[in-house]
Parts: C-alpha cells; structure tokens; sequence
C-alpha cells in the first residue's frame, strides 16, 4: 500500500510538468545564463559568492516542489473531489503525508546532486572537503519542513480555492524572505528582526551552515526547526481533508 502512494505521487508530480520547469529546471537555466558573469576570472572572492548563492537556489527549487507541486495539487485534488476515493481504503492521512515526503525526497536529493555536479563542470563549484552528511541532513531537515508547511496550508482552510491562493501567498513571501538573507543589514531594526524569526530565514541559514562547515549548533535556529517541522507534521495529518 504504501509504495502504491508512493507511486500515486510521483504521478502526481509528473502529471504537471510546468511544475518541474519552474522549480527544478529553472535553476540550471540560471546557471547557464549566469555562466560568463560568475566565472572566477570575472569574479572576485567567487569561491565564498557561490557557497552563500548555491543554498539559496536550492531552497527556492525545494519550495515551489513543496508548495506549487505537493501541496497545490492535493488542494486541487480536493477541488475536484478526487480523494473522496481514498476514504474508503486503507490509506489515513498519516500514511498520505508521510508518503509524499518519501516520494518527493527522492526527486529532492536527485535534483540537487545533478545541479551540484552541473555546478561543478559549468562555474567550477568547489565540491570538496564538504561536510555531506550535514548538508544532507540540512536538506532533508528543511524539505520536511516546508513540505509540512505546504500540506497542512492545502487543507486547514474549508475551500480548497482558498488553500491554493494562500499557497501562491506564502510561496512568494518565502521567496522574497530568502532572497534577503543577504542584505538583512538594510532594513530596519524590527523589520530585520521579524525576518529573522521566519521558518524559511532558519531553514536556508541551515542549509548554508551546513554547505560552508560553519556549524550547526550556535544558536537557536536547529532546534526551532526541528520543533517547526513537528509541528507542522502532526497539524498536515491533524487537518487532512479528503474533500
């Protein structure tokens, strides 16, 4: 039962390429446009300006996997009233979530080893003396994350319209959040604060934490991560709806 969902979201995801254009493909096709610009020649302290830009493309892939592809189609799926069938088998929103997890950590994990690769013969990406089982546990640790976050937004509220538009909400907001982990020093005292104290501001920090060996442990934002990515995993399967 439990690879039959497996399969059933891989199906699932492959049944909207656009998706797989936008949130994985899109990164290459930024690599090569940024080819020229970002060579060592043409760059100086390139090495450090990759470790800090690499974390940030990866993430943004990982977020619209989880929110314009998991959970944006179960809500539509809702919509149509497609999951009306599973009420009647054995599959309980614990094994649906945790299987999509499971199916979509694998199109994680080969997405991001081809980009590194791609990385590493296109802009010389240095992809030694890395410490591999962080990064993979950073990523992981963050892709549940934000997979939880999508699916329980695809069913808290009643009409799954209203899902699929604070999905496009939340989607572009950690966008925005994540694109200015850089240059936090321009914004005002409570702004930079707020900033700091969201989820996708913890999660690529992590990412990059792990990527450049600077540590994980501190301050705070391993443990609220973790406690973010709980959380939010007991609430998708607490407000799954089948309709």
């Amino acid at each position: 039962m439990k690879l039959g969902m497996i399969k059933y979201h891989l199906l699932l995801l492959f049944r909207e390429p656009l998706i797989l254009v936008f949130g994985l493909a899109l990164p290459f096709v930024q690599l090569f446009i940024t080819q020229e610009p970002l060579s060592p020649e043409g760059l100086p302290y390139f090495d450090h300006f990759m470790d800090l830009v690499m974390p940030l493309v990866i993430a943004i892939a990982v977020m619209a996997l989880c929110f314009m592809d998991s959970a944006f189609s179960h809500a539509y799926s809702r919509q149509i009233k497609f999951l009306r069938r599973l009420r009647m088998t054995p599959v309980t929103p614990a094994i649906y979530v945790l299987t999509g997890v499971l199916s979509r950590l694998g199109v994680v994990f080969v997405f991001t080893g081809t980009f590194l690769v791609a990385s590493s013969v296109i802009v010389d990406l240095n992809l030694a003396g890395r410490n591999w089982f962080a990064f993979i546990s950073m990523l992981t640790l963050m892709f549940a994350m934000f997979y939880f976050m999508g699916m329980f937004v695809a069913n808290v509220f009643k009409s799954a319209k209203q899902s699929q538009s604070m999905l496009y909400v939340v989607f572009f907001s950690f966008i925005f959040l994540v694109n200015v982990v850089g240059n936090l020093d321009t914004f005002p005292d409570l702004v930079r604060t707020l900033i700091e104290h969201f989820p996708a501001f913890y999660a690529v920090n992590l990412l990059r934490a792990a990527w450049m060996g600077t540590g994980l442990f501190g301050g705070h934002e391993l443990i609220a991560t973790v406690l973010l990515t709980v959380v939010f995993g007991a609430l998708s399967v607490k407000f799954f709806k089948y309709e």
